[in-house]
């Protein structure tokens, strides 16, 4: 679900390294709580996350969101427990077979070559 519209010309390939803000939350949580907590939060933290595009360096479902969206883009991903923390989940943070959501805004990215 896109909550801010990008720039709708530049998208990050593979490689990229890519800078964005997050906020984690687990599926459940989020929608049965009236003020729902993220479990991690670049936000809260005050620092922007880097990462590089498609080298298995975060969740695949972020991996995927993040690959499709333009920059200056911030979107809401549901992401389903095959795409997250798996069958077992990442405890004691993440329960198993937890969908995930993520809000994230796609800062700035910039070529590897």
């Amino acid at each position: 679900k896109t909550i801010k519209a990008g720039d709708i010309i530049n998208y990050p390939q593979k490689g990229d390294r890519c800078t964005i803000h997050y906020e984690a939350y687990i599926e459940e949580e989020m929608y049965n709580s009236e003020n729902p907590t993220p479990f991690d939060s670049s936000r809260k933290r005050g620092q922007v996350f880097h990462f590089r595009l498609g080298e298995n360096q975060v969740i695949e479902g972020l991996d995927v969101a993040v690959s499709k969206m333009s920059l200056g883009e911030e979107v809401e991903a549901t992401i389903p427990f095959p795409y997250a923390y798996g069958v077992a989940g990442y405890p004691p943070i993440v329960p198993p077979r937890a969908t995930l959501i993520f809000r994230v805004e796609l800062i700035q990215f910039s070529s590897s070559a």
